[in-house]
């Protein structure tokens, strides 16, 4: 069992481990369990641990949730933050799921969920590697005209800033974004902005 535990603590030198890997490990669940118990580890969200003594970034929480919810893309504002176009520090992060499937039971961190139908839940994906952990966002051009979409539910303000920086670094790739935008259908509210910045 002491193998099993140093086994354990080598996967949380990474960061946040699901207990999916973990299992996947040959790691049996009592002895995670005795970690959390002992204090050497901690259950940071349902099926997520980590070491006790871990380093926290800013991009934590978006690893324990991307483990908690694999199937889950971030958006909104949580992708206009991993995108740099953001300073807004909501209460909780956002993911999308595709329609039909369940909001999973999530404590820690706090998230809130949106449902999308295909082809626009699947459109755009992007996967990023954070301490070893997919994290799976919308790409900027998508982010931009779902920020538009759900204006109501950001503020327009919000929408407005990220795209007027966005189109100011010139980070924009037109083509996509009107891709986006005709998905999205929000052309007859961005069109005045994008050709404004343009």
């Amino acid at each position: 069992m002491v193998n099993k535990t140093n086994q354990l603590k080598t996967m949380f030198r990474d960061g946040p481990v699901s207990a999916s890997a973990i299992r996947a490990a040959g790691i049996p669940s009592g002895v995670t369990s005795a970690q959390v118990r002992q204090g050497g580890a901690i259950r940071l969200s349902r099926g997520v641990y980590a070491a006790a003594e871990a380093d926290y970034s800013e991009t934590t929480d978006y690893e324990v949730l991307a483990l908690a919810v694999p199937r889950g893309v971030f958006c909104l504002l949580s992708a206009l933050r991993l995108h740099g176009l953001t300073d807004e520090n909501p209460h909780g992060l956002c993911l999308a799921l595709q329609h039909g499937y369940h909001a999973p039971a999530v404590s820690q961190p706090p998230a809130t969920f949106i449902f999308r139908t295909e082809p626009l839940f699947s459109s755009n994906i992007e996967t990023r590697i954070s301490h070893g952990v997919a994290i799976r966002v919308y790409g900027l051009e998508q982010t931009l005209a779902d920020c538009f979409q759900y204006r109501n539910k950001i503020g327009l303000d919000v929408a407005v800033a990220a795209l007027r920086e966005a189109f100011e670094g010139n980070r924009v790739d037109r083509n996509r974004l009107w891709q986006a935008v005709r998905l999205c259908r929000a052309t007859r509210v961005m069109r005045p902005y994008l050709e404004a910045f343009s």
